[in-house]
């Protein structure tokens, strides 16, 4: 056990991004009542269980025989790996893909001690019973076959990790554009507020200021039009494609953008 090349480590990867993908998406199903083909990519795989299986294969080898030190080590690993996950996914693409937020005990809302402990007692149940029988299956593939899936794997899993990075960047442009046209309409607001409250003044004022103060306000305008010409352009666009991985993460959400990014959601929910 874990004497292994590296097309079967490709193996292992492909196998538990599967299994993951599986559980996660029978749990989130349920929980929405409905079919959610759960992760950031297209296919039937949950990178992050793949790695998650990789690294705790890799950091139980030395004490595989230990219980309590496999579930330590196991669980360090993979809550280092789900942290750092959910952070450099945050700061590129300003969505929490998931939020642990409202879990007790938890981290910037990228990991908890529920979900820790969940991954040590995962560490025990991979290291003692589900990679036995995985490991056999894997090993009885020809080396020439697994070399073959593994590379066709490779080349669709780069594939996929650009397009869903494209739909993860499209729906980042979109939240950044409504903000754009949210803030120029409460801009033009104030200025109208302002005029109307002191219009008796206003009326008093200069030409030159009254001008000064309609040019503003037609240059606000502008900027306001275009703001939204952008935005229903990126919406006919790419909408439907950004929304694609909002139906894969319901969950998500952005502490960044708050409310700006539910309004995407809703606008893109009706462009389904």
């Amino acid at each position: 056990m874990f004497h292994y090349d590296l097309f079967q480590w490709i193996g292992f990867f492909i196998l538990y991004c599967l299994i993951g993908w599986i559980g996660e998406s029978i749990y989130v199903s349920i929980e929405h009542k409905k079919w959610v083909n759960r992760g950031f990519l297209h296919g039937p795989f949950l990178p992050i269980y793949g790695f998650g299986a990789i690294i705790i294969l890799f950091a139980t080898l030395p004490v595989r025989d230990n219980v309590i030190l496999t579930f330590l080590l196991g669980m360090l690993g993979a809550t280092v790996l789900e942290y750092v996950t959910g952070y450099v996914m945050e700061q590129i693409f300003h969505v929490k893909y998931w939020d642990y937020t409202y879990e007790p005990l938890n981290l910037n809302g990228y990991i908890c001690l529920g979900c820790s402990l969940t991954w040590g007692i995962c560490a025990i149940l991979l290291t003692q019973l589900i990679h036995k029988p995985v490991e056999r299956f894997l090993l009885h593939i020809p080396n020439m076959v697994l070399s073959i899936c593994d590379m066709v794997f490779v080349v669709y899993f780069i594939w996929d990790v650009i397009a869903s990075a494209q739909e993860a960047f499209d729906l980042k442009k979109m939240i950044l554009a409504n903000e754009d046209v949210q803030r120029l309409q409460k801009r033009l607001d104030i200025i109208i507020a302002v005029a109307e409250d002191d219009k008796a003044r206003l009326e008093e004022r200069i030409a030159e200021i009254k001008l000064e103060n309609r040019a503003e306000v037609e240059h606000i305008m502008d900027r306001l039009k275009a703001a939204r010409e952008s935005l229903n352009e990126k919406y006919g666009k790419s909408g439907k494609k950004a929304y694609h991985i909002l139906e894969r993460n319901p969950g998500a959400v952005s502490k960044r953008h708050g409310l700006g990014f539910d309004a995407i959601r809703e606008i893109l929910g009706k462009l389904k």
